[in-house]
């Protein structure tokens, strides 16, 4: 999954606005944001699903040794099937030179 930036035309005319994507997700507003992790509403390109994005900073993580806790939740998230729980869908790590981030992408309704 590789981060992008494409910078669609809005509204026909000359202005333009940044758009980042992730693999085949459109990132949009942030819904939330903790000292780990933002959470960002992504929408699929291919299939219009709306889903929730908890971008990880690999770097924070490692350098508070908090990996068995992101396993803990990754594998309870896969467990769990509840109307009311938000499920997991896809996990996925981006590297680069610059960066490393994990993603995990929930479906959003």
């Amino acid at each position: 999954m590789a981060l992008t930036s494409s910078r669609p035309s809005v509204g026909g005319g000359g202005g333009s606005s940044s758009r980042t994507r992730v693999g085949r997700y459109e990132l949009g507003r942030t819904l939330g944001e903790g000292t780990f992790a933002k959470v960002k509403f992504a929408k699929n390109l291919e299939t219009s699903e709306s889903v929730a994005i908890k971008i990880l900073d690999k770097e924070k993580v490692l350098k508070h040794k908090m990996i068995d806790q992101i396993k803990r939740e990754i594998a309870t998230m896969k467990l769990i099937r509840h109307p009311n729980v938000i499920r997991m869908y896809e996990v996925s790590v981006q590297a680069s030179l610059t960066e490393f981030r994990l993603y995990i992408l929930n479906l959003f309704f």
